[in-house]
């Protein structure tokens, strides 16, 4: 069903040519059929998140000065005390460890 939007010509094989469906073809199926189902629960999901990575907040606070204005307060003062400990170089994140080396 899926396929019916798409201007497709499907080519078919004679069973010889076809091995893999040929071998199917021949197996015996004591199973009972299973009725398709014709919904695709996933179709309908349409929600996308990204997730920033851990360190996002500080890079961006030391690069431009600014914090983001969806933060709480307290979100805002923890990335200030963190960003203390790193350090903004060439467009590049270091820390600086407990011995003061980067």
């Amino acid at each position: 069903m899926l396929l019916q939007e798409f201007n497709i010509t499907i080519l078919d094989r004679t069973g010889k040519q076809n091995i893999i469906v040929d071998f199917l073809s021949r197996i015996q199926n004591d199973i009972n059929d299973v009725p398709i189902e014709d919904k695709f629960p996933n179709e309908y999901l349409f929600a996308v998140s990204i997730k920033s990575p851990w360190f996002a907040n500080i890079a961006n606070y030391l690069a431009t000065g600014k914090l983001p204005s969806r933060l709480s307060p307290r979100e805002k003062k923890k990335v200030i005390q963190t960003s203390v400990t790193y350090s903004w170089i060439n467009e590049e994140l270091y820390k600086t460890g407990p011995d003061l080396i980067i």
